[in-house]
């Protein structure tokens, strides 16, 4: 491990290789670390997404996790998801033609409609609170072969005459507007965060398939619940939330 940074926006724990950041950032807090405080790792090799997918780890890309210490519990705290996916997305602006970026439900970034970062959010409750991991993957140099959507870099969409970005850059950016969005979440609530978020979101309004674990559903996104579920439009127009499940444009 390499040494810590301080600041208002929470220590940094730089390492070379690790596991997974979520897993160091869980064994943090049993040592006594309740946040904020954040994890970054040059290369992953455990690494995971939503539904133990695999989360590939290779140097170049970012791989990080926030650790905090919440009063609320678990349905509030999946909020800052929302706020993870937007900070991404501002810290990937800068870089990238405008209006790239774009969100999708329930935790991806496009960039040109195209995965390129992913987030997974665990928690527990520790003897220090209840405790929220906020992992977040994004695809800077490299992008991976075999998944069933479109995926790529951000190196792929540097405008022209920019210098390369990298997983440093992104991350320092998407730390500081992260600890913005969350301010703004723990005095306002989720309504400024969701508005916010569905300004970038691809697809409202649209036709969607969600693909369940058990089922398949179809219809049209009609927009965020309170909650942050996903709102879709029956063809009778009745409206069905969806906590869970994998989005594709259709």
């Amino acid at each position: 491990m390499r040494p810590s940074r301080g600041g208002g926006l929470g220590d940094v724990r730089l390492y070379d290789t690790i596991d997974s950041t979520n897993d160091e950032a869980r064994r943090l807090s049993e040592g006594g670390e309740t946040g904020p405080l954040w994890v970054r790792s040059l290369e992953q090799t455990k690494g995971r997404g939503r539904r133990g997918r695999t989360w590939l780890g290779e140097p170049g890309n970012l791989f990080t996790t926030g650790l905090f210490t919440l009063s609320c519990g678990p349905a509030e705290a999946a909020n800052l998801s929302f706020v993870a996916a937007l900070a991404v997305a501002e810290a990937i602006d800068p870089h990238v033609a405008q209006g790239a970026v774009s969100l999708k439900w329930p935790n991806d970034v496009l960039i040109a409609g195209k995965k390129t970062s992913g987030i997974l959010l665990e928690s527990w409750q520790g003897p220090y609170g209840f405790h929220l991991a906020v992992g977040i993957g994004v695809n800077v140099r490299t992008s991976p072969d075999g998944i069933d959507q479109p995926i790529t870099c951000v190196t792929d969409h540097v405008l022209t005459g920019m210098p390369q970005v990298s997983a440093e850059i992104l991350f320092e950016g998407l730390r500081a507007r992260f600890h913005d969005w969350f301010d703004i979440w723990a005095k306002l609530g989720f309504a400024p965060i969701a508005g916010a978020w569905l300004a970038r979101a691809s697809g409202v309004g649209q036709p969607i398939i969600v693909r369940l674990p058990h089922e398949t559903l179809e219809g049209r996104f009609h927009g965020l619940a309170p909650s942050g579920a996903l709102q879709l439009e029956q063809p009778d127009g009745t409206i069905h939330e969806v906590t869970a499940g994998d989005v594709f444009f259709g």
